[in-house]
């Protein structure tokens, strides 16, 4: 069983990774970023508008605007990346849950921080490091590399 990443998740890493392996001292347009990576643009602005909430990217209006992350990109995690985008769930507040029904609650919690250390642990530098070891030159490259290894 593998840990799927909604649509979502796996395009607002790809842009943040597309940022971070751009960094040029400037903005990058939604649209670039979008065309780059052949994300909807539309789908990819309500990403950054998460994101932006959650302040991992900085956004400029006007003509040279665009996004820029908010920090170094070996400060940015991908905790917060998912915590950013993933949806909360709501907790159960039952009091009568069978004491079957408790003990997998608690089993799931542990398993729940266990993927939280692992995200914690990985960086949006950590994940331009491994596209540069792939050979990936350039971040428009990063999705066909990503479907080269899903195949």
């Amino acid at each position: 069983m593998a840990v799927k990443l909604s649509r979502e998740e796996q395009y607002g890493i790809m842009a943040l990774v597309d940022l971070a392996y751009n960094l040029n001292g400037g903005p990058a347009q939604v649209r670039q970023i979008a065309k780059r990576q052949r994300i909807p643009q539309r789908f990819l602005e309500q990403i950054f508008a998460k994101l932006r909430q959650a302040e991992v990217v900085v956004g400029k209006r006007g003509p040279r605007g665009g996004y820029s992350l908010a920090k170094d990109p070996k400060e940015i995690r991908l905790e917060e990346v998912m915590r950013a985008l993933r949806p909360r769930l709501q907790e159960d507040t039952r009091t009568d849950a069978p004491a079957l029904a408790e003990l997998i609650d608690k089993v799931w919690s542990e398993i729940e921080g266990s993927f939280q250390s692992t995200l914690r642990g990985v960086s949006l530098a950590s994940l331009c490091d491994r596209a540069r070891s792939l050979g990936i030159t350039d971040a428009s490259e990063v999705l066909s590399a990503t479907e080269r290894a899903s195949l």
